[in-house]
């Protein structure tokens, strides 16, 4: 990534006064940040450029509406990054020029407690955490504009720990599964016996959910008939209640975000819609396979031409996430969860799972970036 500064008269001859190149790469809190200021003296002397530094900001914003019918926004900003250094100047002071061109290296570090970058955007509420890399030439002339080149960059947390999950689930997760359950009586009419059905969610026992891994997990739905009666070896009915889902596009599986702020109004906790893991309107990606079990007979107690039909369907899948990690500053907290859903024929029939889960990087050192194909996390533009 390279960005450069022109002035009028380097403009003319297409040449810039200075360059500044920096490093496709996704930061962790704690790293460095480097960069080269690549320089032509002359066209800094004809451009009346004193010196240059490079400031390393990081600022947290705030902007809630006063009301739904109001234009008026209280605005929170925090500069709460600000690490600068000066590369060069015209007395000499500066690292010495090998001829009229010369190139010099720049490092700053970020905090180890760096908040993650974020964004959040809706019509009531935004928020963001922004990183930049600022280079300027300081121009002393009455009237001079000083001439700024800003590269935004991307900052993840330090997770040691989800780190070694990342690793973990790599090798296929041989460590234990958590399981959440939900379960209910349902019928399709206001009478007659109830039915029952069963939901489960199945994903790696983890403390945090580390990022750009996949993460398998399993749902599996089991349907209990009210009891009926059996003649011999006969099957189900056909209009057996009630039915499972028998493909991904009956269930709804999403992430949803959580963002506590300090707000005119209450409450202050907005919350949005982040990503369908499994979605009745669009195909599933990744793939979703379908395992669907045979009809069980289980008899009443003492009985066997009477009972219920009992049938199983389990969906295996995994989640690749590419969001903001889950953190907390005075001015903002961030929180997930996990909500899946299936309804069954007839009024009220649903079964939910909520699952609130912690988001980590599950990185400990920055990772370069392929231009082509980048590794980075979901922000607003």
């Amino acid at each position: 990534m390279s960005v450069t500064s022109l002035s009028a008269y380097s403009q003319y001859f297409k040449k810039p006064a200075f360059t500044v190149h920096i490093p496709p790469t996704l930061y962790v809190a704690g790293s460095s940040v480097t960069g080269e200021l690549e320089l032509d003296a002359n066209l800094l002397r004809d451009d009346d450029i004193e010196r240059i530094y490079v400031e390393l900001q990081g600022t947290l914003l705030t902007k809630n509406r006063i009301a739904a019918d109001s234009r008026e926004f209280k605005i929170v900003e925090n500069e709460f990054l600000r690490r600068s250094t000066t590369l060069w100047v015209r007395d000499g002071s500066g690292p010495p020029a090998l001829g009229d061109v010369m190139s010099i290296p720049f490092e700053l570090q970020l905090p180890t407690d760096a908040p993650p970058s974020f964004g959040f955007e809706t019509f009531m509420n935004n928020a963001h955490i922004r990183y930049a890399v600022e280079v300027t030439g300081v121009r002393t002339a009455t009237f001079a504009v000083n001439r700024t080149v800003k590269f935004p960059i991307v900052v993840l947390s330090n997770d040691p720990i989800g780190s070694g999950t990342r690793a973990e689930l790599k090798l296929g997760w041989p460590s234990e599964w958590g399981r959440l359950k939900v379960e209910s009586g349902i019928r399709r009419y206001p009478w007659g016996d109830y039915s029952h059905a069963k939901m489960e969610l199945i994903v790696p026992h983890m403390d945090t959910f580390p990022l750009f891994t996949d993460i398998p997990y399993s749902i599996i739905i089991t349907a209990l008939s009210a009891p009926v009666k059996r003649k011999g070896n006969e099957g189900p009915d056909k209009n057996l209640y009630p039915p499972i889902p028998r493909s991904a596009s009956e269930l709804d599986f999403e992430m949803r975000r959580f963002v506590d702020m300090e707000t005119p109004y209450k409450p202050s906790n907005p919350e949005e819609h982040v990503v369908d893991i499994i979605s009745k309107a669009h195909t599933p990606i990744p793939p979703v396979e379908v395992e669907i079990g045979d009809y069980l007979w289980v008899p009443e107690q003492g009985r066997q031409d009477r009972g219920r039909w009992q049938r199983s369907v389990t969906f295996h899948s995994h989640m690749n996430l590419w969001y903001t990690p889950t953190f907390l500053t005075e001015e903002l907290k961030i929180k997930y969860t996990l909500l899946l859903r299936v309804e069954f024929p007839g009024s009220g029939n649903a079964l939910r799972i909520v699952m609130p889960i912690t988001i980590g990087s599950g990185v400990e050192t920055s990772i370069p970036l392929d231009p082509a194909s980048p590794k980075t996390i979901d922000l607003p533009s």
